[in-house]
């Protein structure tokens, strides 16, 4: 009766392993090994952009706002810039002609432009401060090169803007209007002034100027006491 409890308690410890190797055993693909529990998601979910449009949609699957994340959203979206489109009959809105075409290339390097060029602000933004408070005055010198960052990013940003509203200029000689609601009404807004990032990113520029200004002379005060 002791034995068979001994082999009965031993088949049950070495289940969980068996099932286990079961589960890991290894594929032979091209002379390599894999295993194929990790074989099996690699055909299924493996996916290679090649056009405009697919970096555009990688970049719409995630959006997080940290720094390493703003990094590779515009690192795609460069790539993006110098890739070819599909072609028509596989666009992201109905096509029918040469002109709605040429429309549809323009919004898209118009969107391009500034999503890279809000990357940039955000990233800046992460190195500036809404406010400067006296006690901050404390982290002088790490605020001082937090600071130039920030104004570094920030006009990295300027002429992605001026991009993307010549894209949006060129894009408003035509009279018709895409399937492409976000974008028409962003190409708008630019047209008529309601969407001007050079003036939002030249009075964040000024604004960081004041600040810069209040940690020089908290600086000087410093050394000359």
């Amino acid at each position: 009766m002791k034995n068979i409890f001994v082999v009965i308690l031993i088949f049950f410890i070495t289940l969980p392993i068996y099932s286990q190797l079961r589960l890991d055993y290894y594929y032979d693909q091209s002379d390599m090994y894999t295993k194929f529990s990790d074989w099996i998601p690699k055909k299924l979910h493996q996916w290679h952009p090649k056009n405009v449009e697919d970096y555009f949609l990688l970049y719409s699957l995630k959006q997080l706002y940290d720094e390493d994340n703003l990094r590779r959203n515009i690192f795609f979206l460069k790539i993006a810039l110098e890739k070819r489109f599909r072609h028509p009959s596989q666009a992201l809105c109905k096509i029918e002609n040469e002109q709605q075409y040429h429309k549809y290339r323009l919004l898209f390097f118009m969107h391009i432009n500034l999503k890279i060029m809000r990357s940039y602000l955000r990233i800046g933004s992460l190195y500036d401060k809404r406010h400067l408070y006296f006690y901050n005055l404390d982290f002088a010198d790490e605020l001082k090169e937090s600071f130039q960052i920030a104004e570094g990013f920030y006009k990295e940003a300027i002429p992605y803007w001026q991009k993307a509203r010549e894209y949006a200029r060129e894009a408003n000689k035509y009279k018709f209007e895409l399937d492409l609601g976000t974008l028409e009404s962003i190409r708008f807004d630019i047209i008529n002034g309601d969407i001007d990032f050079g003036k939002y990113t030249a009075n964040h520029l000024q604004r960081l100027k004041e600040k810069q200004t209040a940690v020089d002379n908290f600086l000087a005060k410093m050394k000359s006491e």
